[in-house]
């Protein structure tokens, strides 16, 4: 997953710098500012997957802009960044409830940990996701075989099972016994077209359970 983010900080070599640390982690920085008000202005024009936001900034602060970008979006992912705050700002600051914290100097390892948690999507998203992706694989390798092989193959499924393409990501029996069905010796074959089409996320542990349904 691609995680967009903007930056916002006053002072531009630290914005840079930032943002130069960010992109080199594989995290895509779309948008660049230098105070509160570049920040409301940003982040609900570009709708970042998250915000990096620096709280002591002249004029327009941190605080600022993370109260008008709560008001309309308050599930908006708000990292804010800084050194030392007097308590009545720190206070001001927790009652706003950024997602997290980071005092600074920076540890990068820390920052990427909690960017990565809060970006993640949740359990559900992330299982629905791969549910697509294995959907999709199994269609572009069916429709290898031509337009009436594939529906034989769905119109079996049915028949048999009550199932469709979209159930053989829970269900992997399913789809392996009416391939074997239909295909007879054929069906290695596509199971390996399955397997290519497949391959760019069998790394997860849930995909690569179901390819192993099909080849046992």
């Amino acid at each position: 997953m691609l995680i967009r983010a903007v930056v916002v900080d006053d002072e531009k070599e630290t914005l840079q710098l930032f943002s130069d640390l960010l992109t080199s982690n594989g995290i895509k920085v779309v948008g660049k500012g230098y105070n509160g008000q570049d920040a409301v202005f940003l982040y609900q024009k570009l709708k970042p997957d998250i915000l990096f936001l620096d709280i002591l900034m002249p004029v327009h602060d941190g605080i600022y802009a993370l109260k008008n970008i709560r008001d309309s979006h308050p599930e908006a992912k708000i990292i804010a960044i800084y050194d030392k705050l007097s308590v009545g700002k720190e206070i001001e600051l927790n009652r706003l409830k950024p997602s997290e914290i980071i005092r600074e100097p920076i540890d990068v390892d820390d920052i990427l940990r909690k960017t990565h948690k809060l970006c993640m999507p949740s359990g559900d998203s992330l299982d629905e996701m791969k549910r697509t992706m294995v959907t999709l694989a199994i269609k572009n390798s069916l429709l290898e075989l031509g337009l009436e092989e594939f529906d034989k193959i769905v119109m079996m499924l049915q028949k048999d099972y009550n199932s469709t393409l979209e159930d053989c990501y829970d269900n992997p029996e399913f789809l392996k016994q009416v391939l074997k069905d239909l295909l007879g010796d054929a069906y290695n074959d596509v199971l390996n077209s399955l397997k290519e089409n497949i391959n760019n996320i069998s790394s997860h542990k849930s995909t690569e359970n179901f390819l192993d349904a099909l080849n046992s």
